[in-house]
């Protein structure tokens, strides 16, 4: 962190004029409590500037926060720190359980990766792809030249999906409010469904159902157990966002890890006093991984309550809860996939 911290005030204006401000330089990064007091770059500043270290040329991947439409964050990442998310994901993901060696099929509710190379969710939802031998696999949000947008259709997936569960496990990757009405409508076309035991579920991105309603982890993982038959602890979640990167994967009791690649801070909004375990404030990111930006210490506008020592039996910090916070609703990946899923169900009803 000391290393990347003096790497950004040297090149970003931006950060040396944060220093100042906060009284708090690289020199003064002497030991493990002060990472906590590196200046962040609040989420929305990210959203109007790129702050590139590099040239553009040097650039390997670029990742935006955004589905369709609105205000983008561009993660924009050099070879060798994209090298290193890769590395510390499939560490996140391998570590907590994700894998298995049964060949599944895969039924991904995220944007079809050919025609969204630089959505984040869809890059995070490719990477989910390669915890389980691939038996087939299908993208569900497909783009549709006609519309010139992305669109989905409810309807054959839920076909799809009744086939491809008397086959073999399944593994649905991406928004839960896609999966949550896939079952919805799965269940209107066959009474009793059952899968594999072995199916797994890697959600991610806008905890609402397919009406929009805020739904937790716990109820949706209720929800598929009673009517798939998917044992809950089978059904995991990735929480995380497009200006930190690490990916923040839970456990079998739906409790979200912090990985060793990075730190977590709670603090006061008003204050900006850090908070302890138990209480509830804005959330603030530390990692090094990335030397292309300067998103070593992020503020964003979501709410949560950190614990430590998961009753899984992890030891270490945890997202106890995660709350959207903000008085303005950030348009990323997960709205925009909402409101896909909105025309499909507005569609439905004129019909």
């Amino acid at each position: 962190m000391r290393e990347n911290f003096q790497f950004q005030f040297q090149r970003q204006s931006y950060v040396k004029f944060l220093c100042e401000q906060h009284q708090f330089f690289p020199d003064n990064l002497n030991d493990y409590e002060d990472l906590f007091k590196i200046p962040p770059v609040f989420v929305g500043i990210l959203k109007i500037n790129r702050f590139c270290n590099v040239s553009e040329e040097d650039i390997t991947m670029t990742l935006t926060s955004s589905g369709t439409k609105g205000q983008k964050t561009q993660l924009l990442l050099d070879k060798q720190s994209l090298e290193r998310l890769e590395k510390l994901a499939d560490s996140c993901f391998t570590s907590l359980g994700y894998k298995d060696d049964t060949p599944a099929h895969y039924l991904v509710f995220g944007y079809e990766r050919s025609k969204a190379e630089h959505i984040g969710t869809s890059w995070s939802d490719q990477q989910n792809l390669k915890y389980a031998p691939q038996k087939s696999l299908h993208w569900t949000i497909k783009w549709n030249d006609q519309k010139g947008e992305f669109d989905y259709d409810g309807e054959a997936v839920a076909r799809l999906f009744l086939e491809l569960i008397n086959d073999a496990p399944v593994r649905l990757i991406g928004f839960p409010a896609f999966i949550h009405e896939m079952v919805t409508l799965a269940r209107k076309l066959k009474t009793k469904i059952k899968v594999d035991p072995r199916s797994f579920i890697i959600a991610g991105g806008g905890w609402k159902n397919h009406q929009g309603t805020p739904l937790s982890h716990q109820q949706f993982a209720q929800f598929m157990e009673e009517n798939t038959g998917l044992p809950h602890e089978n059904v995991r979640d990735a929480y995380g966002m497009a200006e930190h990167g690490v990916p923040y994967a839970s456990c079998g009791q739906g409790h979200h890890h912090v990985p060793i690649y990075s730190r977590l801070k709670v603090i006061n909004p008003l204050s900006s006093q850090c908070l302890d375990y138990g209480q509830q404030g804005l959330l603030q990111l530390f990692t090094p991984y990335n030397t292309t930006q300067p998103n070593l210490s992020i503020l964003s506008t979501d709410l949560v309550v950190l614990e430590k020592d998961c009753p899984c039996g992890l030891q270490g910090d945890y997202i106890k809860s995660i709350q959207r916070g903000g008085k303005k609703k950030h348009k990323g990946c997960a709205i925009a996939a909402q409101e896909i899923l909105s025309q499909h169900q507005e569609s439905n009803n004129k019909s």
